[in-house]
């Protein structure tokens, strides 16, 4: 895995980028995202990682994010997919061992070596970077509340960031040495400059924050302007693969409930 790919935002003609992680193999909730992004006019999509896991079309989402080539990172399904040694995963709950066997099963060598190629973070233009999870030292560590936030801000090296992992679209602003990071809900807003900001962008095919739509969000270059998207999809098939597939079952009941 390469530690960072840079894409150079000479791109300023790219004003309107869209972000979006945590596909998880739901290809109805993927292409709900893209088509909805690509009404928006994003200039440049971006994926988060996590395009393969829980879900039961990884073949056809990896599929699609390499013919559009959309830029993205690594998550830990990502990694534990397309590891050959097992004890990247041995660690895991049974029904995540199973999905990534699973996965692996699915999957040709050439989509193992891709998803095995991916860096762990791209930096857009000076100033931006992405990445699956967390500055923090510790491996896939979230961004999901103040103490994870406040661990990510110790590291961050740039004023802005984009991540997902935790399923659940969040703001933090870092509010200087000793002092608890802001945390909220993303809602549509301009981004101060003299804060350290990580935006959590959510889950397409997974979302855990109680609103079962897909989701991601656009980031405008020149203005600053965030906003969230959210798409409905047809869960009810995705559900019914992931039943068909004999994955375990709380990876489809969760989809409808989103959590």
């Amino acid at each position: 895995t390469n530690t960072l790919n840079v894409i150079p935002l000479w791109i300023l003609t790219m004003t309107k980028i869209g972000f979006f992680s945590d596909v998880h193999g739901n290809l109805e909730a993927l292409q709900a995202i893209l088509k909805r992004l690509d009404n928006e006019s994003c200039d440049l999509i971006v994926c988060l990682g996590d395009i393969v896991g829980y879900g039961a079309n990884p073949v056809e989402c990896l599929q699609i994010i390499r013919e559009r080539e959309i830029p993205c990172v690594m998550g830990n399904h990502d990694e534990y997919a397309s590891s050959l040694l097992p004890e990247t995963f041995s660690h895991l709950r049974p029904e995540i061992i199973k999905s990534v066997e699973w996965t692996q099963q699915q999957l040709s060598l050439d989509d193992l070596r891709w998803l095995a190629d991916q860096p762990m973070r791209l930096q857009l233009g000076e100033n931006i970077f992405a990445l699956h999870a967390s500055f923090a030292p510790r491996r896939w560590a979230y961004c999901m509340d103040e103490a994870t936030f406040a661990a990510n801000f110790e590291k961050q090296p740039c004023q802005l960031a984009f991540c997902g992992h935790s399923h659940s679209p969040l703001i933090g602003l870092d509010m200087g040495e000793g002092k608890t990071p802001f945390v909220d809900f993303i809602h549509p807003c301009t981004l101060p400059a003299d804060h350290k900001i990580m935006v959590n962008v959510g889950s397409v095919g997974q979302p855990r924050d109680r609103d079962p739509r897909a989701c991601a969000v656009i980031y405008e270059w020149e203005t600053r302007q965030l906003n969230i998207v959210r798409e409905p999809y047809d869960v009810e098939t995705a559900q019914n693969k992931i039943y068909m597939a004999r994955l375990p079952d709380k990876f489809g009941l969760r989809l409808a409930m989103g959590k």
